[in-house]
């Protein structure tokens, strides 16, 4: 497949629809030809473009957030690399396709980069019209505390998410041992990024670190960035090395929730995204 025009915004109306229909072709015959393998991902790099593509309303507000982040690291130069979403349209079957710039990646992540980097994301302006807790858009916020890694609740605030996993702590056993509450008062609410796998991070050719994959970065209370920082995962243990992060009270009860909601048949404890009883 050849495309003659790589300006995606520079395309007629007709050459739009054919380039939407290539890309839709060569998504359909990647996933044919390779959803059996182990570690299978949705995404295909296609000439001079790297692929993204699922259910249309699961990866919206992935391109969202990441769409946001990366025109705000153009801003600035001392930012990681953030590939650009040129173009996000919705195919057949309610699939989602984000096409975005390709980044030749030239060796693995080094760990106290990455740790920059996560400092930086951390750093990076919250949007004043934005509401809840999670990813920009309309999805639910993703987080390995959360079962099956997903809330079951777009929380409308910190106070909501507070109420929700203090909620939790009251299923523990009559017996069992006292645990401090979570408080979540006076956290900021900061761009995370929930799976610190080495495979999420890269250098591109100019020695540039590189955030790769957004679907487990949203706004979350700093106590979960710290959440995912304490992991026994070697390369997210190396990275949590270099980071000077407060030390978060909530880690053992976190842990004790997190515990208590992968074991619960309702993830949602019966609570709406305002953290009240139903």
């Amino acid at each position: 497949m050849t495309f003659g025009k790589p300006d995606i915004s520079a395309m007629t109306t007709d050459e739009l629809a054919i380039f939407e229909a290539a890309i839709v072709s060569a998504c359909t015959a990647h996933e044919l030809a390779h959803w059996r393998e182990d570690g299978y991902r949705r995404c295909v790099e296609i000439e001079q473009f790297f692929v993204k593509f699922d259910d249309y309303e699961y990866l919206e507000p992935e391109v969202t957030t990441q769409t946001y982040v990366s025109q705000y690291a153009e801003s600035d130069a001392s930012a990681p690399r953030v590939a650009k979403i040129l173009h996000f349209f919705k195919g057949g079957q309610r699939m989602g396709y984000a096409v975005m710039e390709y980044i030749n990646l030239v060796s693995p992540p080094v760990p106290e980069k990455v740790a920059e980097a996560l400092e930086w994301l951390r750093k990076v302006p919250v949007p004043r019209d934005h509401v809840g807790i999670g990813p920009l858009g309309n999805g639910l916020a993703r987080h390995q505390l959360f079962k099956n890694y997903k809330a079951p609740l777009r929380f409308s605030s910190i106070n909501a998410l507070e109420l929700y996993l203090n909620k939790a702590l009251t299923k523990r056993p009559r017996r069992s041992k006292t645990v401090t509450p979570v408080s979540l008062s006076g956290e900021r609410l900061v761009f995370t990024q929930s799976d610190v796998d080495e495979s999420n991070f890269g250098i591109d050719d100019e020695g540039k670190t590189v955030l790769l994959d957004f679907a487990e970065v949203g706004i979350l209370p700093e106590s979960f960035a710290s959440h995912t920082m304490s992991s026994i995962d070697p390369f997210t243990v190396a990275v949590a090395k270099c980071l000077t992060w407060p030390d978060s009270p909530n880690l053992y009860s976190m842990s004790v929730i997190g515990y208590l909601l992968w074991m619960l048949h309702d993830p949602s404890l019966g609570l709406d995204k305002d953290g009240n009883s139903l």
